[in-house]
């Protein structure tokens, strides 16, 4: 970037930024400017050329996916660097202490999940008694979706996919339960839930959000925007300036700083300690080493560290003021938001029993005083590598799990090369389950995923993937010419293997006797295998979310058959 004060233009800032934090960046030499509305935004974009521009993702004043859409096709604006930053208290009633809905899922939403809730929710529909459900999503592919999962499980879904026309129609329609898009043109999620609870025709409706946005939390690439994405019920002022900082590389204005390395490839490291010159030079040397580290210097500021900033790793000093290094451990493996990060305790003492607390706690390691810093940075690397090998490796087939099934597919879709997505799913696998018990159920499951590398991967230069999503859902993400024959030599190999898992009585028969989804006892037959083949060589695939969705809906297709199929989308729009 050229000499002068870097500029960044936000665009229709939520409440409370033009106050709390446009300020705060001018004060830093920063030039800040805001455009309220769409045409204005394009023109500032082009025309003023801002270094970041701060998009509200919430806004109503226009749809932000369109103008997301123009930037990326419009060649004055297409290498424009661009993040999401939206703040509510409104999102307080969907993730606050006392939620107001009665549950809330993240897209690409996972059915199972969703049944659930329904069930929680409203009355068990069945055959001849329906159960209404309203499903308010502008997204038209997504809803039909939804509607065919719904049809499917006996309810009445009814869906709208015009934000304005929602309110109206759950007075008229009475549904047992509405399904809600937070993010909609026009009039959001938050206002309409507003507008239902001002009415006593509608009040009693249960809401249950459906939604790409992670609500209250950060994401290095939002799964709708695939941007950097902050979204949260408060303004977090330092955890955006430093984001802002990231994207343009250094704090000076005007300066020529090395571009900061994305969240993505630096390593989050919470450094607490009360030994403030320690805690300065262990800063500084962990951050030449390449991570980002936070700092507290008590117990008690580590804990609020924690909840405002979600280290990947965190080494604590054991002797602090507040709380001691092993009471915060405790209290983050208490809690599940938290417990997933790797703790290692730094102590001048030796004792054994203190060691043996900490282990028994699920530390991941000791280090005793003075700590060296070369040995610290090694042991928090491989400390990393292993937490998230174990974290993203599915613990019974031991492939790759959704993390790197979503980092896979959007390698795949930014290439720009013809590639293509198998959905596999298991037919009449729960039938099994109930029959013959979880264990023979997991060796089906073992089975199913050796089979599926030792029949795409067929040598050590293959470059496919296999992925296992949970239960006996399975992804393979390949060539689009590799595609349709390995979906037919997958469905033939394992329909030779599938009557090697039952009985001989069962094997004799045909087909085993089970209770289905609704407790209906019923004659089931074998495990087969359906699978869904995405692909983008009649129509391009944009988002994992797109890819995701499209999956589920021909995979649904795939398992509407006798069994033991694959569809494959042949759809040019």
């Amino acid at each position: 970037m050229g000499k002068g004060p870097k500029k960044i233009l936000f665009i229709d800032p939520p409440p409370g930024s033009e106050s709390g934090i446009m300020p705060l960046l001018a004060e830093r030499g920063w030039e800040v400017r805001r455009s309220g509305n769409y045409q204005e935004a394009m023109t500032s974009l082009q025309n003023w050329k801002p270094d970041l521009a701060v998009l509200n993702i919430l806004t109503e004043a226009f749809n932000p996916l369109d103008l997301l859409k123009e930037v990326r096709e419009n060649p004055f604006t297409q290498n424009q660097r661009i993040v999401v930053f939206s703040h509510s208290p409104k999102i307080e009633v969907v993730t606050g202490p006392s939620p107001r809905v009665s549950g809330y899922l993240n897209k690409p939403i996972d059915f199972e999940a969703l049944k659930g809730l329904l069930l929680k929710t409203a009355e068990k529909p069945a055959p001849g008694r329906p159960v209404t459900v309203l499903v308010a999503d502008d997204d038209e592919e997504f809803s039909d979706l939804v509607k065919m999962f719904l049809e499917a499980n006996y309810y009445r879904p009814v869906v709208v996919n015009d934000p304005l026309k929602v309110v109206e129609t759950a007075r008229t329609e009475k549904p047992e339960a509405m399904l809600l898009d937070i993010m909609m043109p026009g009039k959001d999620g938050f206002r309409i839930m507003e507008e239902l609870q001002d009415e006593a025709a509608t009040a009693y409706i249960p809401v249950i959000v459906l939604s790409a946005l992670r609500l209250d939390n950060f994401q290095e690439r939002g799964i709708l925007t695939g941007l950097p994405e902050i979204v949260s019920k408060d303004m977090p002022k330092e955890l955006l300036i430093k984001l802002i900082e990231a994207q343009l590389g250094g704090t000076e204005a005007g300066g020529e700083a090395e571009a900061a390395a994305p969240r993505s490839d630096r390593p989050r490291v919470l450094f607490a300690d009360d030994q403030t010159e320690l805690l300065y030079l262990m800063k500084e040397m962990l951050e030449q080493a390449g991570f980002e580290v936070i700092t507290a210097e008590n117990g008690g500021e580590a804990m609020k560290a924690v909840f405002e900033n979600t280290p990947d790793i965190a080494v604590l000093d054991y002797n602090m003021p507040v709380k001691d290094g092993l009471a915060v451990a405790e209290a983050l493996k208490e809690n599940p938001l938290f417990a997933h990060i790797p703790i290692i305790i730094c102590t001048a003492f030796g004792e054994k029993s203190t060691k043996l607390r900490g282990l028994s706690m699920g530390i991941d390691d000791y280090l005793i005083k003075p700590v060296d810093a070369d040995e610290l940075i090694a042991r928090i690397r491989m400390i990393l590598k292993r937490n998230k090998q174990v974290l993203d490796t599915n613990p019974l087939s031991k492939l790759p799990g959704n993390p790197s099934i979503q980092a896979r597919v959007e390698r795949e879709i930014q290439k720009g090369s013809d590639f293509a997505v198998l959905y596999i799913d298991l037919d009449n696998f729960k039938a099994f389950n109930d029959s013959y018990g979880f264990e023979a159920g997991d060796r089906v499951i073992k089975t199913t995923a050796n089979l599926l590398v030792k029949l795409t991967i067929q040598n050590e230069n293959s470059e496919d993937f296999i992925g296992h999503i949970g239960g006996d859902d399975f992804i393979v993400v390949t060539t689009f010419d590799k595609a349709e024959p390995l979906a037919k030599s997958v469905i033939a190999a394992f329909n030779e293997i599938a009557p090697s898992f039952y009985s001989r009585e069962d094997r004799e028969r045909g087909c085993i006797v089970s209770t289905d989804r609704q407790g209906n006892i019923k004659k089931f037959p074998f495990i087969t295998i359906s699978i869904g083949v995405v692909h983008n060589r009649l129509r391009p695939l944009n988002s994992f979310a797109q890819v995701s969705n499209i999956g589920t809906e021909l995979k649904k297709f795939a398992k509407a058959g006798s069994g033991g199929n694959y569809t494959i989308d042949r759809r040019k729009d």
